[in-house]
């Protein structure tokens, strides 16, 4: 087997010829979700059944997977098991010789997928024990499988991709303005994809010009302290506060970074109570007047579903206390918003 390249993964999904197991991980979350999803749907279909497809996680144990892995496919030619975000440098010893064990002899009847869609763990070989698991792990499934390691594009290729996505939805797009987005916004594709689908929505199947561009694009600031919300969100401890002090070192007011990190869970908030209360997403951004930025309420409903009612409304009071510690005490404000993360990484589990 190999360790493929994105361009050598799209043949082996086009001929078929599925591996036993597979690796899919890397720094561009956008592409290692989109692959998944195509690996998945080629290994059980577009609408996969319980019989043949299993979806487990980072809180499933070897013996969950291993017994999902034996269990035999019922209307598909091979049983698919998908294990997201599972966290290998955290294995013991013991459980890692167990698990590459399995990956050289895996189940005929089995596609075995690890992918790391939000997870981000150090892939290069290192002298520390417990960072060098990862790569060992790939190293043995790329013997018996496929690996795959998706990094982030570059300039030139991010900004294909960008005219790509504008002309699917109908619009033009210029490579100059592609790369104006790109330094607006950053180089995350999820993000990316998100602003161009908000871009085209604006357009209306014309041109997105420079002046479209400057009104809507989220600029750098927001990106970042948009991605401070991910990681508080998907529980990621190091990434929420490796997200923070990037906002530090950039000499980021506290007081924006706190406004933005709260209009994210005010629009999560406003979303669930739309929705408790029988409003569509439209009806509710009409009633408190967010004009075309109506978008901002659609992702934050997708996003308000990892949290209760009430966690939004303590994670509410929490951010109001924060501000007011920044506003009106003495208190260094740096030092107010590290306890807010915190705060707020306990209230997302």
């Amino acid at each position: 087997m190999a360790k493929l390249t994105e361009q050598e993964l799209k043949k082996e999904l086009s001929s078929g010829q599925l591996a036993p197991v597979y690796l899919i991980y890397g720094e561009e979350k956008y592409l290692v979700k989109k692959y998944t999803e195509k690996l998945v749907e080629k290994a059980a279909g577009k609408e996969p059944s319980g019989f043949d497809f299993t979806r487990l996680d980072q809180s499933s144990d070897l013996e969950e997977i291993f017994s999902a892995c034996e269990q035999l496919p019922i209307m598909m030619p091979k049983k698919c098991v998908l294990v997201t975000d599972y966290n290998i440098d955290s294995l013991p010893d013991s459980d890692l010789k167990l698990l590459i064990s399995w990956c050289a002899d895996p189940s005929p009847a089995t596609v075995l997928i690890f992918s790391m869609p939000t997870l981000t763990q150090d892939s290069k070989k290192s002298t520390d024990k417990k960072a060098g698991k990862l790569q060992k792990f790939a190293s043995a499934v790329e013997k018996y499988g496929s690996v795959i390691e998706l990094q982030k594009l570059g300039d030139n290729a991010l900004e294909k991709q960008l005219i790509g996505w504008a002309v699917k939805e109908g619009c033009t797009l210029s490579q100059r303005n592609a790369s104006r987005i790109i330094s607006l916004c950053g180089t995350d594709m999820t993000f990316l994809r998100n602003e161009i689908d908000k871009l085209c929505a604006y357009a209306n199947g014309g041109e997105i010009t420079e002046d479209i561009i400057q009104l809507l694009a989220v600029k750098n600031t927001e990106v970042r302290i948009f991605s401070l919300s991910d990681c508080i969100s998907n529980n990621d401890y190091n990434g929420a506060y490796k997200h923070l002090y990037g906002l530090f070192e950039q000499n980021e007011k506290p007081e924006v970074i706190l406004s933005v990190l709260s209009s994210v869970y005010i629009d999560m908030y406003r979303a669930r109570v739309a929705a408790e209360s029988g409003k569509t997403i439209r009806e509710a951004a009409a009633d408190f007047n967010y004009g075309r930025r109506e978008f901002l309420l659609k992702n934050a409903s997708s996003k308000a579903s990892r949290y209760s009612t009430k966690a939004l409304r303590d994670i509410l009071d929490i951010i109001l206390q924060a501000d007011i510690k920044i506003k009106s005490t003495p208190a260094d404000k740096q030092t107010v918003l590290e306890t807010l993360i915190a705060g707020l990484l306990l209230e997302s589990r």
